[in-house]
């Protein structure tokens, strides 16, 4: 199925203005609401401290040692030797003028 280049222009256009309108109904901030907001927050640093307290359980393992990390590393090894072979498998050299 074709789609006609106007519908498509049209219906971005649309959703795009749908979208502006409804981020319009939010109050932008002011400086006066923003001071009032600031005075009642805690700290950034008692923030930070806090945090990392709670995601120390997180950190006792290494990223490699887990799931996600061996995954990760297959996955760029597979990339690496696909490079390899691509480089050495290349059968069109690049004739160029300058090389």
């Amino acid at each position: 199925m074709r789609i006609n280049t106007t519908r498509s222009v049209s219906s971005v256009l649309a959703l795009s203005i749908l979208a502006s309108t409804a981020g319009a109904a939010e109050p932008a901030p002011t400086l006066w609401n923003a001071a009032k907001e600031a005075g009642s927050r805690p700290a950034p640093l008692a923030q930070a401290a806090a945090g990392a307290a709670a995601d120390s359980s997180l950190n006792d393992k290494s990223f490699f040692k887990t799931s996600a990390g061996k995954v990760t590393l297959v996955l760029m090894a597979a990339g690496l030797g696909a490079t390899i072979y691509s480089v050495h498998h290349d059968r069109k050299p690049v004739k160029s003028p300058i090389r």
